[in-house]
């Protein structure tokens, strides 16, 4: 038994040595652009159309357009930063969520409608916006996961 312990200690110990230095790698992270270049950094936030990442290595910080990157790229960058900005294309539908969403709230304060009323109304709401998101993320120009924050941003309360 200890002989095969003692065998397997080496392969297992590059094998577990792997997997932290995977796991390490998904911290930063590699970020591929339309070039094919490929940028190991470690995102920090995303202004107006400029991402800053600071670099595995070298620790120093960096600033990129986001249009540098594939739109798979930007999205996973928005998701992975927790970034709620409403995408192209969802817009409309987010503004008439949003309204729907405060005549609700505005009725149930106002005793104009039952919290069971407001509660389907809210559920509704979001089931149809996540509905009309359904194409971008088919597109993967929005993930499940911001979809999934841009609507708790909606509605936090009722979730």
């Amino acid at each position: 038994m200890r002989s095969w312990i003692r065998d397997c200690a080496g392969p297992l110990s590059i094998l577990l040595l792997c997997a932290f230095d995977s796991f390490g790698a998904e911290e930063g992270g590699a970020w591929t652009n339309l070039a094919g270049h490929v940028l190991k950094a470690t995102p920090q936030t995303i202004q107006g159309q400029t991402v800053s990442f600071v670099q595995d290595g070298t620790e120093k910080t960096v600033d990129h357009p986001l249009s540098v990157f594939p739109p798979s790229e930007q999205e996973r960058l928005r998701s992975r930063l927790q970034e709620t900005t409403i995408p192209e294309g969802l817009q409309s539908a987010y503004e008439f969520s949003a309204r729907i969403l405060k005549r609700a709230r505005l009725l149930r304060e106002n005793g104009q409608t039952s919290e069971e009323d407001y509660r389907k109304t809210v559920e509704s709401t979001l089931s149809a916006l996540r509905r009309q998101a359904v194409p971008l993320v088919e597109q993967k120009k929005l993930s499940p996961e911001r979809l999934d924050l841009i609507l708790r941003e909606l509605a936090p309360a009722e979730q």
